[in-house]
């Protein structure tokens, strides 16, 4: 059971970044996953300041998508930063943001798939086999085995995440969504896996309010949240096409701050766990499997409390399958 960190700093610059990794990694954190975003600096560029900055954390993207960057300049850039951090590199793979399918040109119904062959890809080139296959052509850089992080909130993602990821992250996953995505992981899995193990580490990132500055924080991401979230919970949290479009809109055209006032307080009360007792919101994963928490980093100085706090949160979770009614 492992604590890692989300970097959620606003387009940080490399220095940012080793100092933000640099801080993860002495609170004792095991992985930093960082932002990207093809309006902010490149984040392996980002990776490979962070790798030079530290020596035991573990390092990837959170997320990167099959769709911007082709496979092929994945992996390069994959093996690339293990030049520097060896083994520490992990692949992370998403859907990308509402902004992708319109910079991409491409449409989100089959990234599934797509996210589920680039982690073949990436295993495949590992063990020796061809980067190309229809010409034969061999990456020229030593690739490591790389441990697949697949993050997502929709069905496809979840599913992709059950049959060829290592790591499934639930990240702002509305509270009452949170058992049905992890049966959605597990029945990808059950479907025939392509990744080592009979099922992928569930790692958990609550959205939780530490305080004034992280509340502020945590709208945004809500906005992302509630864009991709299925249209059951729309309907529950009483948003019509009309009023989800329009937060994809603000989104779009004006990121995240855009859209955060367009969150109905019903829908942030099912995002956002009130309590930051950590045995209480152990509860809210009780009995489903979650091997590791992650915390968003809203602030370099504050990592170390984070991660302190996310290791009693593993802690509630590992004692009695998070019970709250236990010490």
């Amino acid at each position: 059971m492992t604590v890692g960190v989300i970097a959620h700093l606003h387009n940080p610059d490399t220095s940012q970044v080793r100092r933000l990794a640099q801080a993860a990694e002495d609170a004792g954190a095991a992985w930093l996953g960082v932002a990207d975003a093809f309006w902010w600096r490149d984040v392996w560029v980002l990776l490979a300041e962070a790798a030079r900055a530290t020596s035991r954390i573990e390092l990837g993207p959170v997320v990167t998508n099959p769709y911007l960057r082709h496979p092929f300049h994945t992996l390069s850039a994959l093996a690339t930063v293990q030049e520097i951090a060896g083994p520490r590199v992990f692949l992370g793979l998403g859907a990308g943001g509402s902004e992708v399918p319109g910079a991409a040109g491409t449409r989100r119904r089959e990234v599934g798939r797509r996210i589920a062959e680039l982690a073949d890809l990436t295993r495949s080139v590992a063990s020796g086999a061809a980067l190309d296959p229809a010409s034969g052509r061999r990456l020229e850089v030593a690739l490591l085995p790389a441990p697949v992080l697949v993050a997502g909130r929709g069905d496809a993602v979840l599913a992709a995440a059950g049959r060829a990821g290592d790591r499934a992250l639930l990240w702002a996953v509305p509270t009452s969504d949170l058992a049905r995505s992890a049966s959605v992981v597990a029945g990808g899995a059950s479907e025939g896996r392509s990744a080592p193990g009979a099922l992928p580490e569930l790692v958990w990132a609550p959205l939780v309010a530490h305080d004034d500055a992280s509340a502020a924080r945590i709208r945004t991401i809500a906005a992302y949240s509630v864009l991709n979230s299925r249209p059951e919970l729309h309907r529950r949290w009483g948003l019509d096409l009309g009023d989800v479009a329009e937060i994809r809109r603000r989104l779009v055209g004006g990121g995240a701050e855009a859209a955060m006032h367009l969150v109905p307080p019903v829908a942030l009360t099912d995002l956002v766990i009130e309590t930051r007792s950590p045995l209480r919101v152990a509860e809210a994963v009780r009995g489903l499997g979650v091997g590791s928490v992650a915390v968003p980093a809203f602030d370099v100085d504050a990592v170390a409390e984070r991660v302190a706090w996310a290791t009693a949160v593993l802690g509630a979770i590992g004692s009695a399958g998070g019970d709250p009614s236990r010490p």
